[in-house]
């Protein structure tokens, strides 16, 4: 016993396994240590995948945005190049970056069949819903992913409001008034004063006051000097809106109708109910002004109303019809009211007139003259020929902007409007205002919500 106890206390060979197990605790470590930081890795690649794939899906939705800049109706245009097909209910499709010459109503009957890349080695895709009577904003959702994967994607929604010059009922540069049983139904604009004695449904906004014994309806508010600054961040200028007139003259010159010829006093357009417009080339009657008598004209040809929606004129632009499709006409002289204008479908259709000078109303019109346009008189106004009260009642339905007064007392009555389609289908290429279009909403949804 006395031997064993004796062997019990050597310690030989201890040291030994100190070292083994102290060695083997050391690869536990580097194990762990090494999957930890593997795991780490995983987990960091994995969320710069989808931080990059959310970036790229943010492309894509600014990259829309971008294209409303230029054209607030760019949707109703062109499917933009990083869109899924469309397919209208009739059953033709559309693919990415193709013109779309139909109506405001798609699906994307193949999911997001379209990827455009990026630089970084990602992609997005993109589908569109249009504004509608219930809607008056564009959703944008957004898909990104690494380029050539199907997972690690990530959707985004955008909910975005263009802000056209057609928002407004009026704008007026300067000072405007309305009597005492006026009713105003859109919103105003003055970068002067303004003095109301009617009814006002929608807000009122000056640079200047807000003046009269005016009632507010459907929740319309006043916003003057003090205010203004709160809803609109800068003044509107005229000016700014030499712009549209350029984009749609090389509009009119890439697919739309571009009609220029000096020896001619004017250009008379007539739309008509089948999506086409009659355009003859016009000289003055006994040298007396297209608007006072009705011009001669000759060479009728009859075109598809463009589906950019973009004819310009470089001289004096004579309109009147029926208008099938969503066209803007912008004129570098006048531009004439010379009858009736209507809608084929108030839902569906639109026209802006732009006139670099006046939009001017033609003393041969009908004795009672309905028509509805959008209309800037960008360095002029908008008024009849004559202030002679020889014709009846004029109905108007639209917006109208204008950089100087104006007045319609060649009728004994008028009637004016608002149209609430404009909110939502504001004409092609019409100006837009500071701040080009507002994101109302902006969120991530599931990936599945991206469509594949």
């Amino acid at each position: 016993m006395r031997r064993l106890r004796a062997l019990i206390r050597r310690e030989d060979g201890i040291a030994l396994v100190l070292v083994v197990s102290l060695y083997a605790l050391l690869i536990l470590l580097a194990v762990t240590l090494l999957a930890t930081v593997q795991g780490e890795a995983s987990r960091s690649e994995q969320g710069l995948k989808r931080g990059t794939a959310f970036q790229a899906a943010e492309a894509g939705v600014d990259d829309f945005l971008a294209k409303l800049v230029d054209d607030p109706s760019y949707y109703s245009h062109y499917v933009h190049p990083g869109e899924a097909t469309r397919e209208e209910p009739g059953g033709a499709q559309a693919p990415a970056g193709s013109v779309w010459g139909y109506d405001l109503a798609w699906t994307y009957p193949n999911g997001n069949d379209t990827w455009r890349p990026l630089t970084n080695g990602y992609e997005y895709s993109l589908r569109i819903a249009p504004p509608s009577a219930g809607s008056k904003v564009i959703q944008v959702i957004a898909t990104g992913r690494k380029s050539g994967t199907t997972t690690g994607s990530r959707t985004v929604e955008a909910l975005v409001r263009p802000s056209s010059l057609a928002d407004f009922y009026r704008v007026v540069n300067g000072n405007v008034s309305w009597g005492s049983g006026a009713t105003t139904n859109g919103k105003i604009y003055a970068n002067g004063n303004i003095d109301h004695d009617g009814i006002a449904t929608a807000n009122m906004y000056a640079e200047g006051s807000v003046t009269g014994s005016y009632t507010l309806q459907n929740g319309a508010e006043v916003y003057n000097s003090s205010t203004i600054r709160t809803v609109i961040k800068n003044p509107i200028n005229f000016s700014d809106f030499l712009t549209s007139f350029v984009d749609i003259q090389r509009a009119s010159q890439l697919g739309g109708v571009y009609l220029n010829d000096p020896t001619k006093a004017g250009w008379k357009l007539v739309f008509q109910s089948g999506g086409t417009v009659s355009i003859q080339s016009c000289q003055q009657t006994g040298g007396r002004d297209v608007a006072d008598a009705a011009p001669t004209c000759s060479g009728s040809t009859t075109l598809a109303v463009p589906s950019n929606g973009a004819i310009y004129s470089a001289q004096t632009a004579i309109v009147s019809g029926q208008v099938n499709g969503r066209v803007t006409v912008a004129s570098n002289d006048d531009i004439v009211i010379a009858g009736d204008i209507t809608y084929l479908s108030a839902n569906d259709d639109v026209l802006g007139l732009a006139a670099q000078n006046d939009v001017v109303i033609a003393r041969y019109v009908p004795y009672n003259l309905t028509w509805y346009a959008s209309v800037l008189a960008q360095t002029g106004t908008w008024r009849t020929f004559t202030a002679d009260g020889s014709h009846g009642t004029m109905t108007f339905r639209g917006s109208a902007a204008t950089n100087l007064g104006g007045g319609m007392t060649m009728f004994q009555a008028r009637d004016y409007g608002y149209r609430d389609e404009l909110q939502f289908l504001p004409p092609p290429w019409f100006p837009t205002i500071e701040e080009a279009y507002t994101v109302a909403l902006f969120r991530e949804l599931p990936s599945s919500q991206g469509g594949g």
